[in-house]
């Protein structure tokens, strides 16, 4: 596997991160929120439309299952909530540099007990270990 098949898609995952919480930081207080998302997710369906064509070469799927899962949609849901928190976290005038880790941080370590249970992955001593230092931050910048 090459370093780019296996930091691309992180890299990706950094430098969308930063496009969003810039813009979700500047979006204006004058757009009622789910009307933002609304934009977003139109915006989004546009670029997947666009890229699906592109990578499939313009040819389209037989059959609707082969772009829906009842997974699919519940990453949907997770996605919405996600982006409406941070708008309205951005709104009460959280810093773009705090918010970010803070959920983030949060988020990570609820995520090694479901990795372990849901998954089956390991629970290691330096997890548990990056854990507290996730926790540790959070509280650090919290103060």
């Amino acid at each position: 596997m090459s370093k780019l098949s296996l930091f691309g898609p992180l890299l990706m995952i950094v430098g969308g991160s930063l496009v969003y919480h810039v813009a979700a930081k500047s979006v204006p207080r004058t757009l009622e929120p789910f009307g933002a998302l609304i934009g977003v997710y139109g915006t989004a369906m546009a670029a997947s439309i666009v890229a699906y064509a592109v990578a499939r070469r313009g040819s389209m799927p037989s059959h609707v299952s082969s772009l829906w899962h009842p997974t699919v949609a519940a990453v949907g849901c997770g996605a919405l909530m996600i982006e409406f928190g941070f708008l309205l976290t951005y709104r009460a005038a959280w810093p773009v540099s705090i918010a970010s880790v803070m959920t983030n941080g949060l988020a990570a370590a609820l995520l090694i007990p479901i990795g372990a249970i849901v998954f089956g992955e390991p629970i290691t001593a330096i997890r548990l270990l990056g854990v507290i230092f996730c926790l540790l931050g959070v509280f650090l910048l919290q103060n």
